[in-house]
């Protein structure tokens, strides 16, 4: 039988990876499976919790789904309760994995007034870094372990100091629930910070307010000006020395500082 042309292994190929004559493609120029398809990271708590942070950060706590953090994350719902049992236990990881970033370690040599606003100051900072979180801390009550570490961190001066079992934790409450109110209501989300944020918007606001009729709103139109401003850190601080003096009235008077 007479050969059949071009059937040889050494013919060169073309330039579609076929050899020429060949019916099928080349299996010398085909692609291996894994370079054509690109490998999607194992799903662990750690990348869950980490996409449901991104989600809150990106669109608010509302936005925080089963689904949408499923979707984010390119797999289907029912993947994720291999590693959270459901949504709350989802939000816990979340909150307990920002806690966690607060620093607890303050100088026992400090007054426990010093102490407190470190450590008030410090918590505020890790919750502006991640915005959101802070509306989340309204919703649940942090029981992790490093929610219950930085508790002990805010229990333990006040405890030092002399405050009575039941004062200290309404001392505690106060302090904690003052400094996640000021993270909610000085974030970038918030409406009324995006206005005295802006330059041209805070102007146009005072403005509003010298033009309100004196005789119906005269303390308005006069201290307006003074009210709006871009000024949170200075209303955070005025306010936490405010609560930590007025702690300090309450304690028993023999631990009183000088």
């Amino acid at each position: 039988m007479e050969e059949r042309q071009g059937a040889t292994t050494d013919e060169p190929a073309r330039s579609d990876g076929r050899s020429a004559g060949w019916p099928g493609r080349s299996l010398w120029f085909a692609a291996p499976l894994a370079e054509e398809e690109e490998r999607r990271p194992p799903l662990t708590r750690q990348r869950v919790v980490a996409q449901a942070l991104a989600i809150i950060a990106q669109d608010g706590v509302e936005a925080l789904t089963m689904r949408s953090l499923a979707a984010r994350l390119g797999v289907v719902p029912g993947a994720l309760y291999r590693h959270v049992r459901n949504k709350e236990q989802l939000q816990d990881l979340v909150l307990d994995g920002v806690l966690a970033e607060v620093d607890d370690n303050v100088d026992p040599a400090l007054p426990w007034t010093g102490q407190l606003t470190m450590l008030a100051r410090r918590l505020r900072a890790v919750l502006e870094d991640h915005p959101g979180v802070a509306g989340l801390l309204q919703r649940r009550d942090p029981l992790g372990p490093h929610s219950l570490v930085l508790a002990e961190a805010f229990l333990a001066p006040l405890h030092a100091a002399g405050f009575a079992d039941h004062q200290a934790g309404l001392a505690y409450f106060l302090l904690v629930d003052y400094t996640i109110g000021v993270a909610v209501a000085t974030s970038h989300t918030s409406v009324n910070e995006q206005r005295v944020r802006d330059p041209a918007t805070r102007s146009q606001l005072h403005e509003f307010f010298r033009t309100l009729p004196a005789e119906r709103f005269p303390t308005l139109a006069a201290l307006g000006e003074h009210v709006w401003l871009d000024n949170r850190d200075e209303r955070f601080t005025t306010g936490l020395d405010v609560l930590i003096d007025g702690l300090d009235r309450t304690r028993p008077a023999p631990s009183r500082r000088p």
